[in-house]
Order: C-alpha cells, then structure tokens, then sequence
C-alpha cells in the first residue's frame, strides 16, 4: 500500500512538473510569435509610413495581439531598437504597452521642440529601453515620423533620482529628442539628450 502511495505520488509529481514546463513553452512560444508580429508592423510603418492613430484588436492563432498604428518609430541602431510609437492622445501611449510620448513633448518636426520618450528598463517583455544605459556620446538615434527620418546624435547622458520630475538639461537652441527609462535595480533614472543632425 505504501508503495503503491509513494508510484502515485511520482506520477503525480511528473504531470505537475510536465504540465508546468509545456505552460511555460506555450508562453514562450506565444510571445515570441507576438514580437515578431509587431516587427512586422513597424518594419511595414517605415516602408509606408501609415499615419492611422487608431489601435485595433485583432486576434490570430488563438493569441490575443493588440496590432498598433503607430505614427512613428524609434530606431537605435547600436542596441538593436526599432519599435513604434501611438498618438499622444491613445490609451495605448503608455509605458505598460509602447515607448510612450510624454504630455510634456513636442513633435519631431517642431523646429527647437524636445520630442520626449520614456520606456521600461528591465526584463519584460515592454522593457524597450532595457539597453539604454549601453548607449554613447554620439551614438546615433532615428525617428521616422510622418514621412520624414528625423538622425539624431547623443551629446548628453546623466542620472537622476526618481521622484515623478525629470530635469531635462538641453540647448533650447536645438531640436532634441530626450530619451527617459529607470535604472534597474535603483531609485534613478537614466536621461539621454540627442539633438537633431539632419531629417530627410
């Protein structure tokens, strides 16, 4: 009896640990097919710079996606970032879903506006900024925003406390594109200021 307590026991402990390792693949499998989904849709934004601000709910291969029309994309060469942006009015401009447009912001074709981004850092699956803190002076930044690629450089990098304000130090003189997100595992903040070189 015992022993037949005990085989009853491992079998159970072997469909546990097999239901949990096939959970844990669909999700991966799942996010996966998510992200290049999204890929697709700011690869196919800058090649037809759609300017739709409306966000619909689609669903395919039983996933649940919500598919974005971005009005633009970030695109960060050195640390492999492209990914779009909504309107500053949808409810999808959120860091809990995109890189977000601050209220703060003006557009990238505000001539001496600042353009102001802030995204997660960290190991989400919305952590876009995750690698910002491996950025450089002079390390390139692009927009692409209503049919216009807009080339920043980065001329400033610093850190500030986390408190709910960003001090932002630019040359008003200049059309900049700041870049927020958090530095994990602290109460700081990572700011970059970029200023625009050129648009085309």
């Amino acid at each position: 009896m015992k022993r037949k307590n005990n085989i009853i026991r491992l079998l159970v402990g072997i469909t546990l640990i097999i239901g949990s390792l096939l959970t844990i693949q669909f999700k991966y499998l799942s996010e996966k097919k998510i992200e290049k989904k999204e890929e697709k849709s700011i690869n196919n934004f800058i090649k037809e710079n759609n300017n739709n601000p409306v966000a619909e709910e689609i669903q395919k291969e039983n996933i649940n996606y919500t598919q974005y029309d971005y009005i633009g994309v970030i695109e960060i060469p050195k640390i492999n970032l492209k990914r779009g942006f909504v309107d500053k009015n949808s409810k999808y401009n959120d860091v809990r879903y995109n890189v977000q447009i601050l209220n703060e912001s003006q557009m990238p074709n505000i001539e001496k506006g600042n353009f102001i981004l802030a995204a997660h850092a960290g190991n989400t699956r919305v952590s876009f900024f995750k690698n910002i803190k491996n950025l450089s002076i002079n390390d390139e930044v692009l927009i692409y925003f209503q049919n216009k690629k807009y080339s920043y450089k980065i001329v400033k990098t610093y850190e500030i406390e986390k408190n709910g304000y960003a001090n932002i130090v630019r040359d008003k003189s200049k059309t900049t594109l700041t870049l927020i997100t958090c530095k994990s595992g602290t109460n700081y903040q990572i700011i970059v200021i970029c200023e625009l070189k050129e648009s085309e």
